[in-house]
C-alpha cells in the first residue's frame, strides 16, 4: 500500500534537511568560502524543487541560509553578522533560491500535467481504436463498459442505454440503478473529483442516448475532461449500434419484401392459366344454353368469381413489379374529361350499388400519366369507397388541377378512419380492426395505389371525418412533354410518340 501524501511530504522534508546538513559538513570540512557554499546549496535546492516541490525546497533553502550564516559568515558559529553586506547577500540568496524553486515547482507541475494529458490522449486513442473492432453481433453495452474499465483502469463503469432501457456494468457499481437512470434526465453532469466519481449524460445533438457513470480506481487518472471525452466516444458507439441495427432491420425487411414479391409474382403467373381455363369453360357452358336455371346461375357465379380472381391476380402481378421497380411508366397525354367518364364498374364492381358522381373543374384539363396504372389506382380508391360506404349512398370522384399538380379525390359517406391509421392503411396487408369484418379484401389495394402514385413521383393521403365522411387523395405532379402531333388517340388518351 502506498503511503499517504502527508507522510510522503514529511519524509521528503526530512531527507532535504539531511542533504543540506551533509552539504554543510562537506563544505565546512573542506574550508569552503561562503560563495562556494552558497553555490553548493543552490545546486542542491533546485533538484529538490524540480523533484519534490516548492514546500520541500523552501524549507531546505531556509536551513541553507541559516547554515551559511552560522558556519561561513563572520563571526563563525554565531548568527550575528559583522558586515551588513553579508545580511543583504543572504537575503538576496534566499530570495533568488525561493523564486527559482517556485518557478521550478511550477515547471514541474506543468510537465506533469502535460504528461498526464498525453497519457489521457493515448488512452482515448486506444479506446477509439478498439471501438472500431467491437463485435457487432453482440450487444455493445457490455463490451463498451469492459473496454472503458480496462483502458482507464476504472473500478466501476456503468452505462444505461435509454433505447433498450438496459444497464450494463463492469466492476462493482457503488450506486443504484435508479440513480444511474435519473442521471440521464439531468442536463448538467455530476461529479465528485475527490472520490473519483463522474456521471455524464450520453447525447448526440438534442437526442439523449443514456448515462455513463465512472468510478476511478487507485491507478486511474480519470478527470473531468477525460470523463467528457469518454462520454462522447460512448455516445458515438451507442449511436453506431442503433444505426447498425436499423440498417440490418431495413436490409432484412428489404430481403423479405423481395422474397415475398417473387413468391407473389410466381403464384400470380401460375394462377393465370387455370383461371383462363375456368373462364373459358364457364363461358362455354353459358353459350350452350342447355343448362337449367340453377345450373346457369351456378355457371354465372363461377364466371363472375373467376373474373374477380383474375383481376386480383393481375393486381398481384402489378404489385410485385412495382415493388421490384420492374414496372416502367409509359406516360401518355390524358384528356381528363374523357378519361374520368368511363365505366368504372368494370374495375370496381362494388360501384353497381352506388351512384358515381364525377366532378372536373376544368373540362379541357390534360395530364401526362400512365393511363392503365392511373386507372388501377383510382379503381382501388373507388372499390374501397364502395365497400365501406353507407348503402345506396353516392361516391364522388373529383379531379382538381393546380399549378403544380393534378389531385384526384374519391369521397364516400361511410366508416370513420381514426387519424392514427392515416398512414398505416397504405401499408400492405394492413386492414383496420374497425372495418376488416365489414367487407372482404386483401389489404393490398391501397398499397397498389400508393406505389403507382410514387412511381409517377406523386403521393397519396387520406382525410376522414365522422360527419362528412372519408376522402382519399392522389396527387400527380405536372410533367411537360413536347407538343407534337399525337400518334394515336383512344378514349381520351394521346400516346407519347417518344
Amino acid at each position: 500500500m502506498l503511503p499517504s501524501r502527508p507522510i510522503q511530504r514529511s519524509a521528503r522534508t526530512a531527507a532535504a534537511l539531511g542533504m543540506v546538513a551533509l552539504v554543510t559538513w562537506i563544505a565546512f570540512t573542506l574550508h569552503a568560502k561562503a560563495f562556494i557554499a552558497g553555490f553548493l546549496y543552490l545546486l542542491l535546492v533546485l533538484p529538490i524543487a524540480f523533484q519534490w516541490g516548492f514546500l520541500e525546497a523552501a524549507i531546505a533553502s531556509l536551513l541553507a541560509v541559516a547554515c551559511l550564516d552560522y558556519y561561513f559568515t563572520q563571526p563563525i558559529f554565531a548568527f550575528d553578522m559583522a558586515d551588513p553586506q553579508d545580511a543583504v547577500a543572504l537575503c538576496s540568496f534566499e530570495t533568488v533560491v525561493l523564486i527559482i524553486s517556485l518557478l521550478a515547482s511550477r515547471l514541474r507541475q506543468q510537465a506533469a500535467a502535460t504528461a498526464e494529458h498525453q497519457a489521457s490522449a493515448a488512452r482515448l486513442y486506444t479506446m477509439s481504436r478498439e471501438l472500431l473492432f467491437i463485435d457487432r453481433g453482440e450487444p455493445v453495452g457490455p463490451q463498451l463498459t469492459r473496454l472503458i474499465a480496462d483502458v482507464f483502469e476504472a473500478t466501476s463503469v456503468a452505462i444505461w442505454n435509454a433505447q433498450t432501457s438496459k444497464l450494463d456494468v463492469a466492476g462493482s457499481l457503488p450506486v443504484s440503478e435508479e440513480e444511474v437512470r435519473d442521471a440521464c434526465l439531468c442536463e448538467e453532469p455530476k461529479e465528485e473529483p475527490r472520490a473519483g466519481k463522474f456521471s455524464r449524460p450520453l447525447a448526440l445533438g438534442s437526442r439523449t442516448l443514456g448515462t455513463l457513470c465512472l468510478v476511478g480506481g487507485p491507478n486511474s487518472r480519470i478527470d473531468a475532461r477525460s470523463a467528457d471525452a469518454i462520454a462522447s466516444l460512448a455516445a458515438i458507439a451507442l449511436e453506431r449500434e442503433r444505426a447498425f441495427l436499423n440498417l440490418s432491420s431495413a436490409e432484412a425487411s428489404r430481403q423479405g419484401e423481395r422474397l415475398r414479391s417473387a413468391v407473389l409474382d410466381g403464384l400470380a403467373h401460375a394462377f393465370k392459366t387455370p383461371l383462363a381455363t375456368i373462364q373459358a369453360a364457364s363461358s362455354g357452358l353459358l353459350e350452350i344454353r342447355r343448362l337449367g336455371a340453377i345450373e346457369e346461375e351456378l355457371a354465372t357465379i363461377i364466371q363472375s368469381e373467376a373474373q374477380h380472381l383474375n383481376h386480383l391476380t393481375t393486381q398481384a402481378l402489378q404489385t410485385a413489379r412495382l415493388e421490384d421497380k420492374q414496372l416502367k411508366i409509359h406516360r401518355e397525354l390524358l384528356h381528363l374529361a374523357l378519361f374520368l367518364h368511363t365505366d368504372w364498374t368494370r374495375f370496381a364492381p362494388g360501384l353497381e350499388e352506388h351512384s358515381l358522381e364525377i366532378e372536373l373543374a376544368d373540362p379541357v384539363a390534360t395530364l401526362w400519366a400512365d393511363p392503365s396504372l392511373l386507372q388501377m389506382a383510382l379503381s382501388q380508391f373507388l372499390d374501397n369507397a364502395a365497400k365501406y360506404a353507407e348503402p345506396t349512398s353516392p361516391v364522388r370522384l373529383r379531379a382538381a388541377v393546380s399549378d403544380a399538380e393534378t389531385i384526384f379525390s374519391v369521397h364516400n359517406h361511410g366508416s370513420y378512419i381514426v387519424p392514427e391509421e392515416g398512414e398505416r392503411i397504405f401499408q400492405r396487408f394492413y386492414r383496420s380492426p374497425h372495418t376488416r369484418y365489414r367487407a372482404p379484401g386483401t389489404g393490398i389495394g391501397l398499397t397498389v395505389a400508393k406505389q403507382i402514385a410514387e412511381a409517377h413521383l406523386g403521393h397519396v393521403w387520406m382525410e376522414s371525418n365522422r360527419e362528412t365522411g372519408t376522402t382519399f387523395y392522389l396527387g400527380l405532379p405536372h410533367i411537360n412533354r413536347p407538343q407534337t402531333t399525337p400518334a394515336s388517340t383512344l378514349a381520351g388518351v394521346t400516346r407519347d410518340p417518344c
